[in-house]
């Protein structure tokens, strides 16, 4: 009888026997321990689903319609993106959306490597926005579009109106820790272009694959000053944490209290959402703003270059 390993098994399972023979050829580094400790921290998938059944039981009315309604009104909904793709597209979405645990632990080892690397201050931030996310579900309990509407999503285009309704899921929607996790590693990118491309990139796969699956628009917006609150108080910087931890709970206190109130507000509430988003959206364009220069340095030198050494001639 023949037996397949799926590709997320075998990687597990290669880098764990890789940090072992990194712990034989280097029997005093610290290092691999502190990855191994990691994974077995994150292992933890018991204690996490049983906390996600207490909420779904004590939570059986949802916000979904609520959030759905706001996406109405701000434009894009997950329904006019999910639709967009393919079914091969969403097979590779889904992998990015499966593979957030493997990427927390491969960013932890990056930083413990890198020469300006904040392993300590990239784990305070898991632990905080991992801890505090299960309470924070409990204030606006949504499950996503795909549980609340079923067959609907995503081709249809549901206007519900605003009531609570009953689903058996895990109010684990708003905010989007998945988005927030993809945003801190843009934070701790090292001071490292290369990396933070490739976070970048992460955080690109991670929006659709929310969209495609998970989440809607607005559980997105507010994953953004959830991150920064998180990175912020990591550092140390407690009044910047505050500040960007307030916005988090006016925004789920405005939704749970004057959703109404929100949607009778169309251009406020699309500014809220671009000032909400604003922190992304900048370091966003610094990001770019370096890459466009280092470009332009690179291309420069070339230049002087081949001003100051002309080309030899072919004998």
């Amino acid at each position: 009888m023949s037996a397949t390993v799926s590709v997320p098994t075998a990687i597990w399972l290669a880098g764990i026997v890789g940090l072992f023979v990194w712990m034989l050829f280097r029997p005093f580094d610290i290092r691999p321990w502190k990855v191994l400790a990691l994974i077995v921290f994150l292992a933890a998938e018991p204690l996490s689903n049983a906390v996600m059944n207490a909420e779904k039981q004590a939570h059986p009315l949802k916000y979904d319609y609520f959030l759905q309604a706001i996406d109405q009104t701000v434009g894009p909904t997950a329904f006019s993106v999910a639709r967009l793709l393919t079914d091969r597209q969403r097979g590779t979405l889904f992998a990015i959306y499966e593979s957030l645990t493997l990427a927390m632990v491969t960013w932890y080892l990056l930083q413990l490597v890198l020469k300006n690397g904040k392993p300590r201050q990239l784990l305070y931030a898991y632990l905080l926005a991992y801890f505090l996310g299960p309470a924070l579900y409990l204030v606006v309990p949504a499950c996503g579009p795909r549980h609340a509407f079923g067959t609907a999503f995503p081709l249809g285009q549901p206007s519900p109106e605003l009531k609570l309704v009953l689903l058996n899921f895990w109010p684990n929607a708003m905010p989007s820790l998945h988005l927030a996790t993809a945003l801190l590693f843009v934070l701790f990118s090292a001071r490292n272009a290369v990396v933070r491309a490739v976070a970048w990139l992460y955080v690109i796969g991670t929006i659709l694959a929310t969209l495609a699956f998970e989440h809607y628009v607005i559980d997105l917006v507010v994953a953004v000053p959830y991150a920064w609150f998180a990175f912020a108080a990591a550092q140390g910087r407690v009044r910047a944490a505050l500040i960007y931890f307030g916005c988090v709970l006016t925004w789920l206190m405005m939704i749970r209290l004057e959703t109404p109130v929100l949607i009778a507000h169309p251009v406020l509430l699309r500014i809220a959402v671009l000032l909400s988003a604003l922190p992304a959206v900048y370091t966003a364009g610094h990001a770019m703003q370096s890459c466009g220069l280092g470009l332009w340095v690179l291309l420069k030198g070339r230049t002087m270059y081949t001003r100051n050494h002309p080309a030899v001639p072919d004998l």
